[in-house]
Parts: C-alpha cells; sequence; structure tokens
C-alpha cells in the first residue's frame, strides 16, 4: 500500500520520467473507459457479452500496474497495457459502442499518441503501424459490412456518446500535451543549472571556492581592455602566504589546506563585489581592483592581511601575507603588468614578510 501511495505521489508532482508517467496515465485512463464501457453496454441488455472481455482487461491491466510498482519494472509492464488497451480493448468497445462514428475512435488516436510518448525504436514502429492497419481496416470492415458494429438506437444517443469519446479524448490529448510541456521545461532547466553548474566549476577553485586562475587571468585580460578604452584606474594585488611552506611540513597538508580555505573565506568576508579575487594557484591570491589606484586599494588590501593575521587559527600562531601591487599604465602588456606586481610581492618577501608593497 505505501508503494501505491508513493506511486501515486509521484504522479501527482509529475517525479516521473515522461514514459512512465505516459504509461501510468494510460492504464489509469484504460481502467475507466473500460468501467464505462461495462456499464454503458449492460444497459444496453448486452452485458453478457462484455462481461468476460472486460473483466479480463481489468485483470491484466491492475495486475500489470500493480507488478510495475511493486517490482519497479515498468516497460514490460507498459507493453502489455497499451498493448491490450489499443489492441484488445478499443477495438471490442469500436465494434459495440457506434463504430467509426462512435465514441472509441478518438480514443484510438489518442493511444497512438500513448506509443509515440512512451515507447522508442523497434517497438513505438511496430506498434503505430500496426495501430494504423487496423484503423484503416476497421473503417473497411464497417465500411463494406455495416451490420458488423452494434449500431446506437437514437440519434441523441449517438451524439451524446460522440460527444462523450471527442471530450474524452480532448482531455486527455490536453493532460498529455501539458505534461509533456512541464517535463521539457523541467528538463530544460535541470540541463541550465548544470551548465551553470558546470561553468562555475570550470571557473572556480576546487578546494577554497573562489575564482580560479584560468578566470582571474581572463578578467585581468578583459579589465585591461576596459582600462584601455576608457582610460579609467586599475590595479592588481598578487597575495602569497608567509612560510606555508613550513605550515604543510609541520601541521600537514590537511591543515595546509584549512589554512587556505579560511582565507578565501576572510577575503570573501572582507572585500566586495567591486573586485575580482580568487586563488592564483598554490599559496598565492589574486585581488583586481577595477577603478582604483594602487593607493586606494591599499588600506583595502593591509585590512584585510590584518583580518588574516588575527585570526582564532588553531595551530596557535598567526598566520600573514606578503602582498605586491601593480598599477595599470596604458599600453602595457598583460605579461609586464602581472610581473610589476610580482616584483613588489619579492620585495615584501624581501624585506621581512606580512607586508603590502608598491614601488
Amino acid at each position: 500500500m505505501s508503494l501505491l501511495k508513493e506511486t501515486f505521489r509521484q504522479i501527482y508532482l509529475k517525479e516521473l520520467p515522461l514514459d512512465h508517467l505516459v504509461f501510468l496515465y494510460t492504464a489509469i485512463a484504460g481502467i475507466l473507459m473500460s468501467i464505462f464501457g461495462l456499464g454503458y453496454n449492460m444497459l444496453k441488455g448486452i452485458g453478457v457479452f462484455t462481461l468476460p472481455v472486460l473483466v479480463i482487461y481489468l485483470t491484466i491491466t491492475v495486475s500489470s500496474v500493480l507488478y510495475s510498482v511493486v517490482k519497479k519494472r515498468w516497460y514490460g509492464a507498459a507493453v502489455i497495457v497499451l498493448g491490450v488497451s489499443v489492441f484488445f480493448l478499443i477495438p471490442f468497445l469500436w465494434f459495440t459502442i457506434g463504430g467509426v462514428t462512435g465514441s472509441t475512435a478518438p480514443m484510438m488516436l489518442t493511444g497512438g499518441l500513448c506509443i509515440a510518448l512512451v515507447f522508442r525504436g523497434a517497438v513505438r514502429t511496430g506498434m503505430l503501424v500496426a495501430e494504423a492497419i487496423m484503423l484503416v481496416a476497421f473503417v473497411a470492415l464497417e465500411y463494406h459490412f455495416p451490420d458488423i458494429v452494434i449500431h446506437y438506437s437514437s440519434r441523441s444517443e449517438h451524439f451524446g456518446d460522440m460527444a462523450f469519446g471527442l471530450t474524452m479524448s480532448f482531455v486527455a490529448n490536453t493532460i498529455l500535451a501539458f505534461t509533456v510541456k512541464e517535463q521539457y521545461a523541467r528538463v530544460r532547466d535541470e540541463k541550465t543549472r548544470l551548465v551553470r553548474r558546470l561553468e562555475r566549476l570550470s571557473l572556480t577553485d576546487a578546494l577554497t571556492g573562489l575564482y580560479n586562475r584560468r578566470f582571474l587571468s581572463a578578467s585581468i585580460d578583459e579589465e585591461m581592455r576596459l582600462a584601455y578604452d576608457t582610460g579609467s584606474q586599475l590595479t592588481l594585488c598578487i597575495l602569497d602566504i608567509d612560510h606555508f611552506k613550513e605550515v604543510n611540513d609541520t601541521y600537514g597538508h590537511e591543515y595546509g589546506d584549512e589554512v587556505l580555505f579560511n582565507i578565501a573565506q576572510i577575503m570573501e568576508a572582507s572585500l566586495t563585489d567591486g573586485e575580482i579575487f580568487g586563488r592564483y594557484g598554490g599559496e598565492e591570491f589574486v585581488i583586481l581592483f577595477p577603478g582604483k589606484t594602487p593607493a586606494e586599494a591599499l588600506p583595502t588590501v593591509r585590512a584585510l592581511g590584518d583580518h588574516v593575521r588575527t585570526h582564532g587559527w588553531s595551530h596557535g600562531k598567526p598566520v600573514t601575507l606578503s602582498g605586491g601591487l601593480s598599477s595599470y599604465v596604458k599600453g602595457i602588456s598583460y605579461s609586464n603588468f602581472v610581473e610589476a606586481a610580482d616584483k613588489n610581492l619579492y620585495i615584501a618577501k624581501r624585506e621581512g614578510r606580512d607586508r603590502i608593497i608598491y614601488r
């Protein structure tokens, strides 16, 4: 019972794949249609002939659905359910309820749509071809042998049943159309999220979550072009963790990774959306300051260094940063722009570390 409840919940929320959903829709519609046909034909006084057929269909359909729910193998059950619906129930109702102008003719077209949505490859092609041949054969038989079908007793009964069949077909096709549309939108949105996630993964550092060297290099190049075109200011800062090799050697690489991660968190808390920053590689970080001179960027970088130094490091010793800044000069090359910041970083290391240099 719990499996049935879960299946109905998945149907209601449309959590199942499209082909699985359509199979279950078809099974439910077939059960309802067979019950309707049973009641109608019994009212017509021919229940003795219809009862065995409809009971067999109901037994097969319900058993197949239950099997698919319990065993969680629905494809074989779908072949059985759609097969008996299209090639057993609908033909039976065709000849017992008005033939080509009755209520079951539109349902045969809906059955073809269900086959097209549920199956793939040779199974789908074979069933659709067989249904098309069957449809033509039924029309031809009824044309040549009009009495082969049980006709309506009155015009009002005829058009009432035809209206019912068309309405049922319209409702079924509308549900299928909305289901296909929703599933398409869901798959499209999921693909979009996946693409964005992959794009972010390709541009971010796996350990720290900050932008990686690839993104930073592209950003430096882009901001240099913008500064060249607009004449705006641009400052580059390269930061390096002091004595990071000793941290790794003394406390282990796992702790070293923790230091990198914590510095990344401090950077995210200390910097704003106006700066572009990330892990450049190893223990090096880069901050790009669009629209700022080195003098304007220097207080921000020094404040960042203070936050790193005073952080409550678990090994009980301060972690410090050394950094070098460079200013964009119109016409300077990418390599010279980066090299200028790197040279100032080297000076900061040489002069005792734990400082930010711009010369």
